[in-house]
């Protein structure tokens, strides 16, 4: 009878696509890090998925070919409260799950967001190359309610969401380093009136799009 590891690998990537199905971890994020990352090391995790991992630990041949799969069909939203919000220097200071990470929402709310010089970035291009989407959200209290209400600062909202699409290019950059990537930039537009700043960086096509 033939054997599982003797199907093509086309059919196995299926099957493992099949077992693990789609899934989201909600990470909330340590905030007194200097050296802020995108998945912190002692991140906790605020929910358990249902998908077993068991399949992993079959044989070493089956986490190989597996994990990848598991990994891309897997959205980590790491949740970051700060009084002094910073945008991430490195995509992580030695959590397990980072390499391989390929879907991440990084999502930010702080008093103030910290001024962002492009030259602190220190992306692993390797890990960066393979990733899939990456989303970022930041809201800062300094322009909550940027165009509405008795609060409004629209001058240090327009730095802000300056500062946000200069990192959001860094990592624009950064995945679309091979040859055959064509990374999107997708600045969400609906809630600037809220003051939150969105943008998404899909590996689906080179144009700059605004909703």
């Amino acid at each position: 009878a033939m054997g599982f590891l003797d199907l093509p690998l086309e059919i196995r990537l299926g099957i493992y696509a099949m077992v693990f199905g789609h899934g989201k971890a909600m990470v909330e994020a340590n905030t007194e890090d200097d050296s802020p990352c995108l998945l912190p090391r002692d991140s906790i995790f605020r929910n358990h998925s249902q998908r077993s991992a068991q399949l992993l630990r079959v044989n070493r041949t089956l986490l190989l070919e597996a994990r990848p799969v598991l990994y891309a069909n897997t959205i980590f939203h790491v949740l970051t409260h700060s009084s002094a919000g910073k945008l991430p220097r490195r995509i992580s200071d030695g959590h397990p799950c980072a390499p391989f990470v390929k879907r991440l929402i990084w999502q930010l709310d702080c008093d103030i967001l910290s001024s962002f010089d492009p030259e602190d970035v220190r992306l692993d291009l390797v890990e960066a190359i393979g990733w899939i989407s990456l989303d970022i959200r930041c809201r800062a209290d300094t322009w909550r309610n940027s165009f509405l209400g008795e609060w409004c600062d629209r001058e240090a909202f327009v730095r802000g969401r300056d500062q946000v699409i200069t990192y959001a290019h860094t990592w624009q950059k950064a995945m679309g380093r091979s040859n055959s990537a064509q990374v999107a930039m997708i600045e969400d537009r609906s809630q600037l009136g809220q003051g939150q700043v969105r943008l998404s960086l899909d590996r689906t096509s080179s144009v700059l799009e605004q909703k």
